[in-house]
């Protein structure tokens, strides 16, 4: 069985923050073990780039207040 995770980052009023690639899985027979696997490379794959996008929007809004003061 294929899958695709995809993530999507968004403010409190909906805004989209940061839309991640899109992340194909194979679960193979679909047992707990395979989909474990997948999820732990996911993992290893998405959230480094999520941390990213979290950061660069932070430092991004820090810039625009320091900017407005």
């Amino acid at each position: 069985m294929k899958v695709t995770v995809e993530f999507v980052i968004r403010d409190d009023k909906g805004n989209i923050l940061s839309q991640n690639s899109r992340f194909p899985m194979e679960i193979g027979t679909q047992s707990l073990y395979d989909i474990e696997g997948c999820v732990e490379q996911m993992k290893n794959k998405v959230l480094p780039e999520i941390e990213l996008s979290l950061l660069n929007q932070a430092q991004n809004e820090f810039t625009e207040k320091a900017k407005k003061n």
